[in-house]
């Protein structure tokens, strides 16, 4: 979701004379024609059960099909690891722009085999970090337009509490967090997810989860919301406190809208120093943020968040430049428009 709602985000900022069309290995795909976009899903290597090699031939074949068809000025790629058809298929359309949407934050020393590839690409778009201060990762010096954070949404585009709360069906007056961890059995102590849980019914506070997959096993499911939205960042003003991964889209969300959060970085990723990002946002007293949840750490926190979360929170104003996507969709947009003169 994460690549899909940056570009989302672009194009939905681009000029009327900019016609975007999605091409994405993302099964969420069509959430893009929901913004009135044009898209094709392309299946994965793990999709498809292909060879590396014969998968990289047919995403090749299928990008210059798609490119033959509607002749595009401008091929935005947004990822952190251009696929090999890439490569191919940029060299056989020379007269195209082609633009890398190239987050930063990776973990320190991996993939500069992969930031050699910006020498496939006419321009690289950074999108920017509130956590910019704590990268360690290759990009860090590498050449690129920086721009702002990049979220889908600003501020005046979010329902009212009233609104959101009525929207998701929940309670009108009770305190309620929302819980984005992935998926988990909720009564399991022992796991990031359960010992949230546990931590807010402790302190009375209403559960929503975002992941409908979560491990019922046994105990306790009638106090637990599961919510569903996209984007569910409009709903925000419905949640009293949020407790995150901190992925680029909910890190750069929760904060630009003010949401109390406790942050528990995926410690799995690859190449996303999430650790990095919660440790940044907990240091200039944002956020507060656990490596390793236990109800025991969770709960004083959490307690923290209701009282003074607001206040805290409300500082990331200072450090925010603004919606990075505007500035990308004018660039993206220029670089259309010379592409059709």
């Amino acid at each position: 979701m994460g690549h899909l709602t940056r570009l989302l985000a672009y194009a939905q900022r681009c000029a009327p004379a900019v016609e975007p069309h999605f091409f994405s290995l993302s099964q969420a795909a069509p959430v893009v024609g929901r913004f009135g976009h044009p898209y094709e899903y392309v299946p994965s290597a793990s999709a498809t059960g292909l060879e590396p090699a014969r998968w990289h031939a047919y995403f090749a074949a299928r990008l210059s099909a798609t490119i033959e068809r509607i002749h595009p000025s401008v091929v935005v790629f947004d990822g952190t690891w251009p696929y090999e058809g890439l490569g191919l298929v940029r060299r056989a359309y020379p007269g195209i722009g082609w633009v890398w949407s190239r987050r930063g934050m990776w973990r320190a020393g991996m993939n500069r085999d992969q930031l050699a590839k910006s020498s496939w690409f006419d321009l690289v778009i950074e999108p920017g970090e509130f956590a910019a201060p704590a990268d360690q990762g290759v990009t860090a010096q590498a050449e690129a337009t920086r721009v702002g954070p990049v979220t889908l949404l600003d501020r005046d585009d979010l329902d009212t509490r009233a609104e959101a709360r009525a929207f998701l069906g929940l309670d009108p007056s009770a305190p309620l967090a929302l819980v984005s961890l992935g998926a988990g059995n909720i009564n399991d102590t022992s796991g990031d997810l359960g010992a949230v849980v546990a931590a807010l019914r402790e302190l009375g506070v209403e559960v929503c989860v975002t992941q409908p997959e979560i491990a019922t096993g046994q105990g306790r499911l009638d106090d637990v919301h599961v919510v569903r939205d996209f984007p569910l960042s409009r709903r925000y003003r419905a949640f009293d406190l949020a407790v995150s991964a901190t992925g680029y889209n909910s890190f750069h969300e929760l904060l630009r809208f003010g949401v109390p959060t406790l942050f528990v970085p995926n410690r799995s990723t690859a190449l996303d120093d999430q650790e990095g990002r919660s440790r940044y946002a907990a240091a200039q007293g944002w956020a507060h943020a656990l490596e390793v949840v236990t109800v025991d750490q969770a709960t004083p926190l959490l307690a923290d968040l209701l009282e003074r979360g607001e206040p805290m929170v409300k500082h990331v104003a200072d450090a925010d430049p603004g919606n990075g996507a505007v500035e990308a969709a004018r660039i993206l947009t220029g670089l259309a428009v010379e592409g059709q003169d």
